[in-house]
């Protein structure tokens, strides 16, 4: 599988899209401060907004991106 098919493979699959308030289950080193603050400013952290999507007054992360992110091989 290339990367672009991954990419979107962990994109359009909604069960990995989760509300921003379940993102310190998943990853326990985070607040939810913490992350709120890091994706308020997501425009600041290059590749950072590909895994943020806002719906009306939630936000949703999509873990596997955001878990790419974290590891430096998420870039736009």
């Amino acid at each position: 599988m290339t990367d672009l098919n991954q990419f979107d493979a962990h994109v359009t699959n909604l069960n990995n899209w989760q509300p921003m308030t379940k993102v310190p289950e998943v990853f326990p080193q985070f607040t939810q401060t913490q992350l709120k603050r890091l994706f308020w400013q997501r425009e600041q952290h290059k590749g950072l907004s590909t895994c943020y999507k806002q719906v009306g007054k939630r936000g949703y992360v999509c873990l596997p991106l955001f878990g790419l992110w974290l590891a430096g091989k998420l870039t736009e």
